[in-house]
């Protein structure tokens, strides 16, 4: 066995606690846990890190990943597609705060001591950044420049169907934001099945639960059904301050 407590490096890997939360594997306690351990153990101001700590040597039952340098692709980098598994887990057991954090963190920057020392603009997501940052600190977040990644796909996922909770389903779209508890707002344009769709989420005084107007009627479980390839529609969101 790796991966468990008493491995003095590659201690613990993200893609165990990122599919125990989509899977539902994890119950309450487990995920209370599990998302402990990761903010412990493996966030780091570039994001969230594939396994650490870093191997610094070839262990023969690991195999490959334990020769890469320490903190760089899968030996504990910022492996971004790894990261975008683990926050859309965190948007499918509702710790959506926890996950807009990490997706930011994909992105270089606001600050530009963050920029000079990832060596990239904010214009698109590499496949890692420099991890082993609890290790080797002064060349931790350095960007991998590497755009060939899987991860945008997945990060449109955390958007589409977490942040902003515009999520296709047999029925029709299931309107369920998880917007971040500092946003009070957000315009959002969706093309679903030929539909498209123009939704305004906002905060309201008196809302206690979300609620979906979909031109004008309210919709009580929140499922737009019926939308015609081809139609426009208006739906409006208030959520809770």
């Amino acid at each position: 066995m790796f991966g468990i407590s008493e491995d003095k490096e590659g201690r613990i890997f993200i893609n165990p606690q990122g599919w125990a939360l989509l899977s539902g594997a994890a119950d309450e306690e487990k995920r209370e846990k599990l998302m402990r351990s990761v903010r412990e153990q493996l966030e780091t101001p570039y994001g969230v890190e594939k396994l650490a700590p870093s191997y610094t040597a070839m262990r023969e039952d690991v195999g490959r990943v334990t020769q890469k340098h320490p903190g760089t692709a899968e030996n504990g980098a910022v492996y971004n597609h790894a990261a975008a598994f683990y926050i859309y887990g965190l948007y499918a057991v509702g710790e959506q705060d926890d996950a807009y954090r990490l997706l930011r963190k994909m992105l270089p920057g606001p600050d530009i001591e963050d920029i000079i020392q990832r060596g990239q603009l904010p214009v698109f997501i590499p496949n890692y950044y420099r991890g082993a940052y609890r290790q080797f600190p002064k060349t931790a977040g350095r960007s991998s420049h590497l755009f060939n990644t899987g991860t945008v796909p997945w990060v449109y996922r955390c958007l589409i169907d977490g942040l902003f909770g515009l999520q296709g389903n047999r029925e029709g779209l299931q309107v369920r934001p998880q917007l971040p508890s500092d946003w009070n707002k957000a315009v959002v344009k969706r093309t679903f099945r030929g539909a498209q769709l123009h939704v305004e989420m906002k905060r309201e005084a008196g809302v206690t639960a979300a609620e979906v107007y979909l031109d004008g009627e309210l919709v009580r479980d929140g499922v737009l059904k019926g939308l015609e390839a081809g139609g426009e529609y208006k739906v409006i969101v208030k959520l809770p301050q």
